[in-house]
């Protein structure tokens, strides 16, 4: 009946559209340990890849309505002894992103080449990480 239940299950949650849920379910009864596992283990275990999917499917969508799908993260910034940011202190600035919480504007200026573009692109993606 164990078999049964688990089958009705999962079904469910498909019907529900929680097709992660219901795939870990299932992965999770074949295992040895199942019977013995808590609940607020098992509970966790169902939750959090069902999660990180919305999760992952919601920023996907936020990149591509912004037009950032495929651009670079912060994280691929390099420094360069070339480059002058102003005014002082402009990177702690932009990477607490206050600006966004104040509602003020950005304004990237700087010669051709200079990374505009890629700095820009790169601020939005962490926006839409962080604001989700």
């Amino acid at each position: 009946t164990g078999t049964v239940l688990i089958n009705e299950l999962v079904d469910e949650l498909n019907e529900l559209k929680l097709s992660t849920m219901a795939a870990t379910l299932d992965d999770l009864y074949h295992k040895p340990g199942f019977l013995e596992m808590d609940r607020l283990t098992l509970i966790a275990e169902l939750i959090g890849p069902q999660f990180q999917e919305k999760v992952s499917t919601t920023l996907k969508n936020r990149l591509t309505a912004a037009h950032l799908k495929g651009s670079p993260e912060l994280s691929d910034c390099v420094d360069s002894d070339k480059r002058e940011y102003l005014p002082a202190g402009i990177t702690e600035v932009l990477s607490s992103f206050d600006f966004i919480e104040r509602g003020y504007n950005l304004c990237i200026l700087g010669e051709s080449d200079a990374g505009k573009s890629y700095l820009a692109k790169a601020i939005g993606i962490k926006a839409c990480n962080r604001y989700m």
